[in-house]
């Protein structure tokens, strides 16, 4: 059995702002929690805040940011001082190597002090140990831009903090009370300096509780007591047995010395993101805060998410492994849309307005197409058509374009990211269908699948790829398949023109057939990695991560490339998806600070890692199907949430076997690229063997 103890959390950290590892921050808390602790190695004001390799740094630091390109709130850093305390903040040291990075603990020791620090977090809050190894005193700098210094009361300590990259409330506020176990005498509280408080202590060795709440320092209290029962010890015990839960539930098992690790601190990192963004009370009824009312509400409500990166890889991960989570996410979205009129987009804390589409919708209609979170369906299908007729005057909401995609079918040049808009809108709207096809709802089904052909309208047939149109129904001239923007979102017509998710065959019809359209994927793949800035007039990091993998145009780097190798298995070449999908794996992901060829993206490039992996992926989210790769583990134990045991076996599971020879479901043989996600509830085992040649 595979522990947690085995996974560092530091994969895909080594970042910066001009080419992406990961763009990951080594989190410990525990999964979808509210806060998270890592180790800030910089004094910056930068989002690039921590450094694998990196020797100094300022201390602990509380956080929530989803990602360097959306930025942190209401984060908070605790730096470990000896007695006499510095004036500012210093920038301490410690040895990376000898640090313990894992998801429920993290421990390190400053080197200049000789202090010891150990730290763990769960839902609200978690503990800070300190021991000085010369028996000096100590100290616990908590610093935070726009923070006070409340009270202290009842021997808890309260203060706040109002730092946010972005909220509809510019007085959104976080309140951190902090307390010492029972026994243990509280510290002394000393302004530091602006947005910066010392607790000063009396001993060697001291240990500080803290909990966080969006709600009211009553809350915050209440969050802290919680943490009385447990000794130290004991919260690292339960916040590792939270990790230690979902591990077992799928067992690895790989005669690669690597791959098992490399399977869990991926799963590690699906099960961080969305973010918990709701409180219990004291009678434990969910409440959380409404940033657009500025008022407390009832009900449960997440956040750090965006479904265009999330929704076509670690959402039908949940589907399959934690329906009962997908409800509480779902439950979140519905309160979304009753609190802002729409369904959300990008949240951090509240809606970000970040990326194109609302895709959001391919959430909703996989759970509706799986028969899961049904009682919610009903307002689902009202939220999702307001967001497919709604103009909003804020473009933060909805979807940007929608006039113009009403009128003519297509969002046009005229607009930023058209044919990304354009495609998602599609799709979107063959959710709908399916949304209202699962409530009976023929009418409106029927309308909305027709009006998913709208990709028809931005496919060129004499290049076979998506090609932007003006306002008069013309293709803009000058048309460079490797040209950047020019409508495309994060890059050009390679990686985007085959997101028609809805209507795979229809694709490769228009194409020319399948012989056409599995020629078009070759000349994606094999090609040189090379691209023109286009629109975007400079290089940005996501070219460079196109050029750094020897996959042609296929920029698994990003997520519009996450289903490109699949499509070759739905046209009935499965060997060609086989082989792409083996040496991906074999070649662009690691567990190292350097293991992800672009961002990873709130557990999305993880989530692509654990399905490509099994063998098997959800291309289309909303059809209830998954086209079938080649497994990448000897064996694999899938504990399913209604009891049965889906078991995927591979006998002779070497890395010079690139196809699949033989694939059998339960003994009978399993033929075409698909298998449903009701056999795969269904458990049993899959046995696949592999071969030499194709």
């Amino acid at each position: 059995m595979f522990s947690v103890d085995q996974i560092d959390t530091r994969t895909g950290t080594a970042s910066t702002y001009e080419f992406s590892h990961g763009n990951t921050l080594p989190l410990t808390g525990v999964p979808f929690g509210m806060n998270y602790l890592s180790v800030q190695t910089t004094q910056a004001d930068t989002p690039w805040w921590f450094d694998p390799h990196q020797t100094a740094f300022a201390g602990l630091r509380i956080t929530h940011q989803p990602s360097p390109w959306i930025g942190d709130y209401q984060h908070v850093l605790f730096t470990p001082l000896s007695g006499d305390g510095f004036a500012e903040t210093p920038l301490l040291t410690y040895d990376p190597k000898a640090a313990t990075f894992a998801p429920h603990l993290l421990h390190l020791t400053e080197q200049g002090q000789q202090i010891a620090m150990t730290a763990t977090a769960g839902l609200t809050g978690g503990a800070i140990r300190l021991h000085s190894l010369t028996g000096t005193t100590l100290r616990l700098r908590t610093t935070s831009p726009k923070s006070a210094y409340v009270n202290t009361e009842n021997n808890v300590i309260t203060l706040t903090t109002s730092n946010f990259s972005g909220s509809e409330d510019p007085d959104f506020t976080m309140w951190l009370t902090l307390t010492v176990p029972e026994g243990q005498p509280l510290p002394t509280v000393e302004a530091a300096g602006t947005d910066a408080t010392d607790l000063v202590f009396t001993t060697a060795t001291a240990e500080v509780r803290f909990a966080t709440s969006f709600l009211s320092a009553q809350q915050g209290k209440l969050n802290l007591s919680r943490l009385a029962q447990f000794s130290f010890d004991d919260l690292v015990a339960v916040h590792r047995k939270a990790w230690q839960t979902h591990f077992d539930q799928i067992e690895v098992s790989d005669h690669h010395a690597d791959r098992e690790n490399l399977f869990y601190a991926n799963f590690y990192r699906a099960l961080l993101f969305p973010m918990r963004f709701y409180e219990e009370d004291a009678k434990g009824a969910p409440q959380h805060y409404d940033t657009t009312s500025k008022t407390v509400r009832p009900g449960k409500l997440f956040t750090n998410i965006g479904f265009w990166d999330t929704y076509k890889s670690s959402f039908p991960l949940y589907t399959l492994l934690m329906p009962a989570q997908y409800h509480d996410f779902l439950e979140g979205c519905l309160n979304s849309f009753k609190e802002t009129g729409f369904l959300p987009r990008w949240l951090s804390p509240d809606e970000r307005g970040m990326m194109p589409g609302t895709m959001v919708d391919a959430v909703i209609a996989d759970a509706a197409v799986k028969g899961q979170a049904q009682d919610l369906m009903p307002q689902f299908l009202e939220a999702m058509i307001h967001g497919a007729e709604t103009i909003s005057h804020d473009p933060k909401y909805g979807r940007e374009g929608l006039a113009e995609y009403l009128e003519l079918g297509y969002v046009p040049a005229e607009i930023h990211e058209s044919v990304n808009k354009t495609l998602d809108y599609a799709y979107s709207d063959w959710l709908i269908s399916v949304v209202a096809t699962s409530l009976g709802k023929t009418e409106i089904a029927a309308k909305y699948a027709k009006r998913s052909e709208n990709w028809r309208n931005v496919f060129d047939p004499s290049v076979k790829l998506m090609h932007s149109k003006d306002k008069a129904g013309h293709f803009t001239p000058g048309f460079d398949d490797l040209a950047w923007g020019n409508g495309f979102t994060e890059g050009g017509a390679w990686q985007s023109s085959f997101a028609v998710y809805e209507d795979l065959p229809g694709l490769i019809e228009a194409t020319g057939g399948k012989d056409a359209f599995v020629e078009n994927l070759h000349k994606m793949v094999n090609q040189p990695a090379v691209y023109h800035v286009g629109s975007y007039g400079g290089t940005i990091h996501e070219m460079r991560e196109l050029a750094a993998q020897p996959f042609g145009q296929l920029a698994i780097s990003n997520q519009p490339s996450f289903h490109l190798p699949y499509l070759f298995a739905i046209a009935s070449d499965s060997h060609s998806t086989e082989l792409v999908v083996k040496q991906l794996l074999l070649h662009a992901f690691s567990t190292a600070p350097e293991g992800y060829p672009g961002d990873e993206d709130n557990g999305s490039m993880a989530s692509w890692v654990l399905w490509s992996g099994l063998g098997f992926y959800p291309v289309t989210p909303g059809s209830g199907k998954y086209v079938l790769g080649v497994p990448f583990f000897d064996h694999v134990a899938i504990h399913l949430p209604n009891g049965n045991t889906l078991t995927l076996t591979t006998p002779n599971n070497h890395d010079a076997l690139n196809f699949v020879g033989e694939r059998t479901l339960n003994g009978k043989p399993l033929n075409g690229p698909f298998i449903s996600h009701a056999a795969l509830e269904a458990g049993g085992e899959m046995r696949t063997t592999l071969q030499l040649l194709g």
